[in-house]
């Protein structure tokens, strides 16, 4: 028997919705995502198609709009709703797993997907599958959560399988058909505190509480700070490669 692709507790899509717009990992995370694109995307925005591989509650299919032609695509029923409340058409966002895309080969001239794959019990085949929709030439840029040891009910709670390495990103972006042009961290400056938070609770046995994510509401004042410190990291790593941090992110061409 195999393993299940996981979803978010359905709590979580609400919390994403509401916050995402605000709360500072999203607003480091978004700005870090528009430096890749500027970098990244192929020659001119116009006729440049984007698939947003797990689009969540619909922010960063929304963000893509601005670069090209954006289609997002989600398993859970859940975040679909939530990217219609956002205004994002049915003809623009719908069900459907990364493992079964429903495209035909060789569509898009980018693709994204943020902590979707380590949801996908198999993660091989999400990848193989996000590569064959590419266009030869074209590219993913993935970003997952970082280190098997840092494991917490956040992950739990969001639907993650897995925590990642950079050679073991680098290897499975190989398997399917990209060639790596660059793998790095991100989200370092706060790994030191993350890290120990997350060691300490765990070892106060963390896993007997209620399964809950970090993604709890700040203080106004601390919430801008962290966005302001962690945007200028992220600007940053979209230049150069930092050597460890809570998440891992990649850039393959096909």
């Amino acid at each position: 028997m195999t393993r299940a692709d996981m979803l978010m507790y359905p709590a979580e899509y609400r919390a994403m919705f509401e916050m995402e717009d605000a709360y500072w990992w999203y607003i480091g995370m978004h700005n870090f995502l528009r430096d890749l694109l500027r970098r990244y995307l192929p020659g001119e925005s116009r006729g440049v198609k984007i698939l947003d591989a797990g689009c969540g509650t619909g922010a960063n299919l929304l963000l893509l709009r601005a670069y090209g032609d954006a289609y997002g695509i989600d398993l859970s029923p859940e975040a679909i709703r939530w990217t219609r409340a956002r205004g994002i058409a049915a003809e623009r966002a719908w069900i459907a797993s990364v493992k079964e895309p429903g495209f035909r080969d060789a569509v898009f001239d980018l693709a994204i997907s943020f902590d979707v794959i380590c949801n996908v019990a198999d993660d091989d085949a999400a990848f193989q599958e996000i590569a064959r929709v590419l266009k030869p030439g074209g590219r993913l840029i993935v970003l997952l959560p970082a280190y098997q040891w840092l494991w917490s009910m956040h992950d739990v709670a969001t639907g993650h399988q897995r925590r990642y390495a950079a050679r073991m990103l680098r290897d499975k972006m190989r398997r399917a058909g990209l060639r790596v042009e660059r793998i790095a961290y991100i989200n370092t400056l706060f790994f030191p505190i993350a890290a120990l938070v997350r060691l300490l609770r765990r070892a106060f046995g963390e896993e007997k509480k209620p399964v809950h994510s970090d993604l709890t509401p700040l203080p106004r004042a601390l919430n801008a700070a962290l966005a302001a410190l962690f945007t200028l990291e992220a600007r940053v790593a979209a230049r150069i490669d930092l050597p460890f941090g809570l998440s891992v992110f990649a850039v393959g061409k096909k």
